[in-house]
């Protein structure tokens, strides 16, 4: 006959004779010890009865997190609950509202670790002792009232209904629950071969001061009566802020409310990360905290975690600064300042940025450079991703490996980076650069053909995002170029201390490009004109009459007609357009070609090189007249005959 292996999933159960149903809110660990009281077997024995038990005796923590499928039906079946009730004891159940539970992976081969680290969860509970003392009922008055399974989330710090913190550490032993021996793995339960226990007593053992084997400390956890440490107007602060926390998690759990929108997705990342922040630039963010006793916990933690970082514990294998705060009341006070931080219930994107930036900036400043990188990696709210930028001399550029958040745009806009053109255009230079050049010493065109240039950049950032080759690269501006141009401003910007009024100046033609409703797509103008040619006909008709041109070397061509109506269409540099382009990847000079497209360019130009550049002007006009409609109709065919049929003729009636 065949016997199925100890532990084996496949083993049979059989419904409980003295089942209990479940508590509101519930966890699996909470049931079990209730069940086994009940049973007056160990935790380890009505595992088993439940199929829960692991090969090697085993009872996983992870199981806290979701019990494996093919343990979650006999487990069941074993406490006549169905499916959903089952996995409603375990933490899977907040995972829809709480993304830190979404992204921890624990197999079976790992301790739970990566779970503290990620502010997932942690296997030890945090209690309310009032809770534990049960609501008065038979049940409850019999086996205690229930371990909620919220409290082993880093964000329950606190309850609500009885207006106190939760504890974390035994009364009488001053140790945590569930928390295991250095050669223990944690699992779901402490000591769970121990049976006889109240479901509210700390099975934490106790050394015997005459050499007789430890005994559980079986102090009541529910009898713990300390005095809240915090006055009755931070306790109200507290509580408010766990209100909403609770209010969230809950929601997860209804299936009414199975909608999330993006700002509720993003409430605990963010609230996460911005903790992160208070902690590693502390004490630059101290005026978050509400209260001095407030910062007194905070201050009391990030001294703690200093000392515990340079002489880490012998079972300490993770960074300290990861770690979500132990004491309920100093992880209170770090979440209460980050939500400060935030900016309470009124997310005010720009507001936020504007102060997660500078603690951002030092704690990056303070801390190896894989802090700041782990930081940007995490999924946060688009707000609180382009404040954790780097930020250095007008521009943002990413840290550590390369993804998705590097592309992120500066900041919110309404143009998109394909209304941006290569060059900014001298109007909208004149509108809004004004009063920086103003301070300029040498205004030559050479150093406002480079502003010009880094502005559009900047503009490409904003509405892009990326860093600056990459803005570069979508503007089709030559990396090389890009650079030279950086150099030219940052060094005329930084002898003057001009940043700031580089960056009004950009956010004045950001503001005008989010609100006006004429937008050009300069970038499908480039993609139309990448392989466009002034068409014979066209040519002889813009050169019609104009007998003063001869022969020479430098006189106007086709190609150089073809130059700068792209140039005026695209607002792009002429030596970066298509034909130039192609003549330099040929191996073919560009020098004659540049030479007679200049000679128009000069400022003393009259007789027939004025009448042909207002010829240029008005088909470039036209042109990207007829661009633009093609991109509205969403048309598509050869741009050489839609485009230029339609205006031609109208530049022949002109």
């Amino acid at each position: 006959m065949h016997h199925a292996p100890v532990g084996c999933c496949s083993m049979t159960v059989r419904p409980l004779a003295r089942a209990l149903s479940p508590l509101p809110e519930e966890s699996l660990p909470g049931l079990l010890l209730r069940l086994a009281y009940r049973l007056e077997r160990s935790p380890a024995r009505a595992a088993r009865l439940c199929g829960l038990i692991h090969r090697q005796n085993r009872l996983p923590g992870e199981y806290l997190v979701s019990v494996p499928a093919e343990r979650i039906g006999p487990f069941a079946a074993a406490t006549r609950l169905n499916v959903e009730e089952a996995n409603a004891l375990t933490l899977s159940s907040f995972a829809a509202v709480y993304p830190p539970l979404a992204s921890v992976r624990i197999a079976g081969s790992r301790n739970t670790t990566a779970a503290r680290k990620s502010w997932a969860a942690s296997i030890s509970s945090r209690y309310c002792a009032a809770c534990l003392s049960g609501d008065g009922s038979p049940v409850q008055t019999l086996y205690g009232g229930p371990w909620r399974l919220r409290w082993h989330l880093p964000v329950s710090y606190a309850c609500v209904t009885h207006r106190i913190l939760l504890s974390h550490t035994c009364p009488s032993c001053g140790g945590t629950p569930n928390r295991p021996t250095n050669t223990e793995r944690q699992g779901l339960i402490a000591h769970r071969t121990t049976s006889g226990l109240h479901p509210a007593q700390c099975r934490r053992l106790v050394p015997n001061i005459h050499g007789n084997p430890a005994t559980p400390c079986a102090a009541r956890l529910d009898h713990d009566r300390r005095a809240a440490r915090v006055s009755e107007a931070d306790l109200s602060t507290l509580l408010a802020l766990q209100h909403r926390i609770d209010q969230r998690l809950m929601s997860g759990q209804s299936s009414a409310d199975a909608g999330q929108s993006a700002s509720d997705h993003y409430f605990f990342p963010d609230l996460i990360v911005a903790a992160h922040l208070i902690r590693l630039s502390w004490p630059d963010g101290a005026r978050y905290a509400s209260s001095t006793r407030l910062t007194d916990l905070i201050d009391r933690h990030v001294f703690s975690a200093a000392a515990r970082r340079h002489t880490p514990e012998p079972d300490e294998r993770m960074p300290i600064a990861w770690v979500a705060p132990e004491d309920p009341a100093e992880c209170a006070a770090v979440l209460v300042a980050a939500d400060s931080l935030l900016g309470h219930e009124e997310r005010d994107d720009a507001g936020m940025a504007d102060r997660v930036r500078p603690l951002a900036a030092s704690a990056f400043s303070r801390n190896p450079a894989n802090i700041g990188a782990s930081l940007r990696r995490m999924d946060v709210s688009p707000a609180m991703a382009r404040a954790l930028l780097c930020h250095t001399q007008g521009f943002y550029r990413a840290g550590g490996h390369r993804h998705a958040r590097q592309r992120l745009p500066s900041r919110q806009s309404r143009f998109r980076i394909e209304h941006v053109p290569a060059l900014l255009p001298q109007e909208w230079l004149s509108a809004h650069f004004d009063d920086l050049l103003s301070h300029w010493a040498q205004q030559t065109d050479w150093k406002v053909r480079h502003l010009r240039r880094v502005s559009a950049l900047k503009l490409a950032e904003m509405s892009g995002g990326g860093t600056w080759p990459d803005c570069a690269k979508t503007l089709r501006i030559p990396w090389n170029t890009a650079q030279q141009s950086l150099k030219v401003i940052r060094q005329e910007l930084n002898s003057r201390d001009l940043w700031s009024d580089f960056e009004r100046s950009v956010e004045s033609v950001a503001s005008q490009l989010d609100w006006g409703t004429d937008r050009v797509q300069y970038g499908r103008r480039r993609e139309l004109l990448s392989s466009w040619q002034v068409p014979a006909d066209d040519w002889s008709e813009l050169c019609r009459d104009l007998t003063q041109f001869g022969q020479g070397a430098n006189s106007p061509t086709r190609d150089t007609a073809t130059v700068l109506i792209w140039t005026h269409v695209t607002q792009g540099d002429h030596l970066h357009s298509p034909v130039l382009g192609t003549l330099r990847e040929s191996g073919c000079s560009t020098q004659r070609l540049v030479a007679s497209i200049n000679q128009l360019r000069t400022p003393a130009r009259k007789g027939s090189k004025r009448e042909l550049l207002r010829r240029l002007e008005t088909y470039s006009d036209l042109l990207a007249t007829a661009c633009d409609r093609l991109v509205a109709s969403l048309q598509t065919g050869s741009l050489e005959i839609e485009v230029t049929a339609a205006h031609l003729r109208e530049f022949k009636s002109a």
